[in-house]
């Protein structure tokens, strides 16, 4: 092991590497762009292999401020950076670099086993595709390489970081709830307002109405688990929260049935969570939006996309549980389900059984089902894009890992109700419901693909396995974790499942339990 002195002159010495290094691809760019970009990334790469552990905490940091960009800017955020590396891109890389680095102690379980297992298989389905598609296969394949983000956060992350993200999110929960109403606002009565992105045609914010529904979930969720002890969420009250969170429902709901199907994933969190006292505060508001809404026939004409009004909020409902007259969601309906059997039938009843079609074709095109304007690329659900390109192993890989980590935050849920960790089983259920919420939104939309929707959604399963691993540690926690602890309120929600043992109040598992 080196002492201070050493790593603080090996810090010092990349740092001076840097400087030529950079000089040395600003040389090169007008030569070769690659070997310029080579020459910077391995400067960089030193100095953060200096930093040695410290890379950890800037790797998490970075994440944090890139899922709010995302969470507040959605795919406008998304398009800062240099093409075709990206913000998310970059702090992936950071990632990579504090695994090893870092060399986290914490051991692997099945899950990351078959997390790896799916990186695997996608690179193997990737790799031949480079020479003749390029960017394009490296593109397509962000559906398994932004799993790398899944495995840094969950062997990286520790119980204060988890502590410091709740009080965080709490913070920042209201500014969010508020915003989504006022945005679509914007959007409607004056898109012109919203700025563009340098080189591109996606304004910031740039949202679809899924990806705003899976961050509504995860809201409704923190809320309802009673996670908002964090003060920040008090400078406004309940109520009003509640008001702002659905007018954004009613908004997203009424554009998109993914949106609405990925919002109704938060009726999972009484599998988790007893409804609370404050739950009434919300349904009564809910009850009331809704009730002047439909009184008032309240419609807003937003040109070619859907109205928004409760009629048309009921017309996708119906359009969801049985047949709706609307063209316009019948046409969607069936050219998905078309496009769909398409997949189905040359994979598991056909020549792609085994390795599908690959990282890199445009299956919109081969599979000839192209839209006018020649922007598809990948069918709208993640699920059956993963079997086209990879295949039933491929499929079946990653059906076999969303189970196993859903059923590992279920034991970890379990095992938090019987020995009393009340906040702990609060931070499963949010994050159960957020994940839950990005599955059934990708199921019915290009998510998964996206850095926006991919990212946060592999940061989210990482949470979940880290979180899970301090629970079945039943460690006691330290003092400066308890000070950034939110206060957590018996009267806020109680476990699902009875507890099976009793916590006494003065053994080391009750300070666990207070954490």
């Amino acid at each position: 092991m080196l002492g201070a002195g050493a790593r603080d002159e090996r810090s010092r010495m990349a740092w001076l590497w840097l400087v030529p290094g950079a000089i040395a691809a600003g040389a090169l760019a007008p030569i070769s762009p690659v070997a310029a970009l080579a020459m910077a990334g391995g400067a960089v790469g030193l100095v953060l292999l200096a930093l040695g552990r410290r890379t950890t905490r800037l790797f998490l940091l970075a994440l944090a401020v890139v899922l709010t960009g995302y969470a507040f800017a959605g795919r406008g955020f998304a398009y800062l950076g240099a093409p075709p590396v990206y913000v998310g891109e970059v702090v992936l890389v950071l990632g990579v670099f504090a695994l090893v680095t870092s060399l986290p102690t914490r051991r692997p379980d099945l899950v990351h086993v078959l997390l790896v297992g799916f990186i695997a298989w996608g690179a193997i389905r990737t790799l031949p595709y480079l020479g003749t598609y390029g960017f394009d296969a490296v593109r397509d394949g962000a559906v398994w390489g932004y799993a790398i983000a899944a495995l840094a956060v969950s062997l990286l992350v520790k119980r204060a970081h988890v502590h410091t993200l709740v009080v965080g999110y709490g913070r920042l929960l209201p500014f969010f709830v508020i915003w989504v109403p006022i945005f679509a606002a914007i959007e409607v009565a004056a898109p012109a307002l919203l700025p563009f992105v340098p080189g591109t045609g996606v304004q910031i914010p740039f949202f679809k109405p899924g990806d705003l529904a899976v961050h509504l979930a995860g809201a409704a969720a923190f809320l309802l688990a009673g996670l908002s002890g964090s003060r920040g969420w008090r400078e406004l009250s309940q109520p009003v929260i509640w008001a702002f969170w659905l007018a954004g429902f009613v908004v997203i709901s009424a554009l998109s049935r993914a949106g609405m199907l990925a919002i109704a994933t938060v009726g999972l969190l009484p599998l988790f969570i007893r409804a609370p006292r404050h739950w009434a505060s919300a349904l009564i508001v809910g009850l009331l939006l809704l009730s002047v809404v439909g009184l008032t026939n309240l419609e807003v004409d937003i040109g070619g996309r859907r109205d928004i009004s409760a009629g048309q909020l009921l017309e996708n409902l119906r359009s969801v549980v049985g047949e709706s007259d609307d063209p316009s969601l019948v046409g969607t309906r069936q050219w998905r389900e078309e496009w769909w059997d398409t997949i189905i039938g040359y994979t598991v009843g056909g020549p792609y059984f085994w390795q599908g079609k690959g990282f890199g074709v445009n299956l919109a095109e081969d599979d000839g089902v192209q839209a006018p304007d020649e922007t598809l690329r990948a069918p709208h659900n993640g699920h059956l894009n993963i079997l086209a390109r990879t295949g039933v192993p491929g499929l079946g890989l990653w059906v076999i890992l969303l189970a196993a980590f859903a059923a590992t935050l279920v034991r970890a849920a379990r095992t938090a109700a019987r020995t009393g960790q009340r906040f702990w089983l609060g931070v499963v259920a949010w994050i159960f419901v957020y994940w839950s919420a990005a599955v059934v939104n990708m199921t019915f939309d290009v998510y998964l693909e996206g850095p926006q929707g991919g990212i946060f959604f592999w940061s989210l399963m990482g949470l979940g396995l880290a979180v899970a691993s301090f629970i079945r540690a039943g460690r006691p926690v330290s003092m400066p974790e308890r000070e950034r602890t939110p206060r957590w309120r018996e009267s806020d929600g109680e476990s699902a499942w009875p507890m099976r043992r009793p916590v006494r109040q003065s053994s080391p598992s009750a300070t666990s339990s207070r954490s």
